[in-house]
């Protein structure tokens, strides 16, 4: 029995810290004429880029709902924007995603 109140006093104090990596969840609007064929996002203070659209175009006037899943506490994250035409849209002012529930490219 000590054995076992011993592993359920680890994980409940290790429980806590699994629960501090949040799902941020909101919605991409193109609002240009041209699609996004891909979506990044990378935490601000370094950290692996994740593609978030997963090969499923978004195009110009549309909006979905986007979730960054990316085991980390981060809200502020750069973003790039690739659109079928290759060119590239670039935000140098960081998106805090803990702040908004949605993000337009253009207009």
């Amino acid at each position: 029995m000590r054995k076992h109140l011993s592993l359920s006093l680890i994980i409940a104090l290790l429980s806590p810290l699994a629960a501090s990596a949040e799902n941020l969840n909101f919605t991409l609007e193109n609002g240009t004429e041209n699609m996004i064929v891909q979506f990044h996002v990378s935490p601000e203070g370094g950290g692996k880029s994740v593609e978030l659209l997963k090969k499923k175009g978004l195009y110009g006037g549309k909006s979905r709902a986007l979730t960054i899943s990316d085991d980390s506490d981060a809200c502020v994250y750069k973003i790039r924007a690739v659109f079928e035409d290759d060119s590239y849209y670039d935000v140098r002012d960081k998106v805090d995603f803990c702040e908004t529930g949605s993000y337009t490219i253009g207009n």
